[in-house]
C-alpha cells in the first residue's frame, strides 16, 4: 500500500512496494515504513538496486578472471616441470656418453702408466727389447689426442634460464660440480698429451738425423707418469656415475 503525504515524500510499507512504485513517482525522497521502522532515502531505491546488480556483475567477472589466471599458472607450472625433466634426461644421457669416453681413456693411460713403472724399475741396459715394441714397435707410445667431452645439454640448460626452476638446489649444485670437474680433467689429459706430443716431435727429429733413441719416449714416461691424468679419470668416472644415480632417483626427471 502506498500513501502520498506530499509531492516530495511517500510512505511505502515494504521494499518490494518501493521497487514497484519507484518508476511511478517523481518524488525526491522515499519514506519507507517497514517492520514498524521509518527509513528516509534521498535517492530512489531502484538506483541502489542497479548499483547492487552492477557490483554482482563485476564480482562475476573478477572471479572468472581469477579462475582463468589460476588455470594458466597451473598449466605453465606443469609445462615448466616437463621442460626440466627433458633437460635433466638430456644431461643424464650426456654424462653417460662422457663416462664411456673417460673409461676408454683410463685403459690407454693405465697401459702407459704400466710402461712408465716398468721403465722406472729397470736400468736402461737391462730393459727387455720386447717391452719397448709395445703398441707396434713403439709407435703407439707416441699417440696423442685432443679430448673433448660433450657439454651441449648442460649448456642448453644454462642458456634456457630453467635452472631457477629446479627446486632441488643440492642436485643442481652437483650437476654444476660434475661439469666443472669434467672440464678440469679434460685440461689435465690434454696437458699430458701436449707434453707427450712435444717429446715425440723431438724424437722424430732425432730419427731423421739418424740418431733414433734406444727407448722411445723414455724421458717422458719416467718423468711424468701420466701427469696425474689416470687417477683424475678414475675419480671423475666414479663421480659422474654417482651423479647419474642421483638424477635417476630425482622426482624432477620423472615428470
Amino acid at each position: 500500500m502506498i500513501l502520498y503525504l506530499s509531492p516530495k515524500e511517500i510512505y511505502i510499507y515494504s521494499p518490494m512496494q518501493a521497487k514497484r512504485s519507484a518508476g511511478k513517482t517523481k518524488c525526491k525522497t522515499l519514506v519507507i515504513k517497514y517492520k514498524h521502522k521509518i527509513i528516509k532515502m534521498n535517492k530512489p531505491i531502484f538506483s541502489i538496486i542497479k548499483i547492487g546488480n552492477y557490483f554482482r556483475e563485476i564480482s562475476v567477472v573478477v572471479i572468472g578472471v581469477a579462475i582463468t589466471l589460476s588455470v594458466n599458472v597451473w598449466i605453465n607450472h606443469k609445462n615448466e616441470k616437463k621442460d626440466i625433466a627433458l633437460y635433466l634426461n638430456a644431461i643424464k644421457l650426456e654424462l653417460e656418453t662422457n663416462i664411456e669416453m673417460i673409461d676408454s681413456e683410463v685403459e690407454y693411460l693405465q697401459d702407459w702408466e704400466n710402461y712408465s713403472l716398468y721403465l722406472l724399475s729397470h736400468d736402461k741396459k737391462s730393459i727387455n727389447p720386447d717391452s719397448i715394441r709395445w703398441g707396434g714397435d713403439g709407435s703407439g707410445l707416441g699417440t696423442v689426442k685432443d679430448i673433448i667431452f660433450q657439454t651441449s645439454a648442460f649448456e642448453m640448460l644454462k642458456n634456457s634460464g630453467a635452472m631457477r626452476l629446479i627446486e632441488d638446489k643440492e642436485l643442481l649444485q652437483s650437476i654444476w660440480n660434475s661439469y666443472l670437474h669434467l672440464e678440469s680433467i679434460r685440461m689435465s689429459i690434454n696437458s699430458y698429451y701436449e707434453l707427450k706430443k712435444e717429446q715425440s716431435i723431438k724424437e722424430n727429429q732425432l730419427v731423421l738425423e739418424g740418431k733414433p733413441p734406444l727407448i722411445p719416449l723414455y724421458d717422458f714416461f719416467v718423468t711424468y707418469i701420466n701427469f696425474g691424468a689416470l687417477e683424475g679419470c678414475k675419480r671423475i668416472s666414479v663421480e659422474l656415475k654417482e651423479m647419474i644415480s642421483k638424477l635417476e632417483k630425482s622426482k624432477m626427471i620423472k615428470q
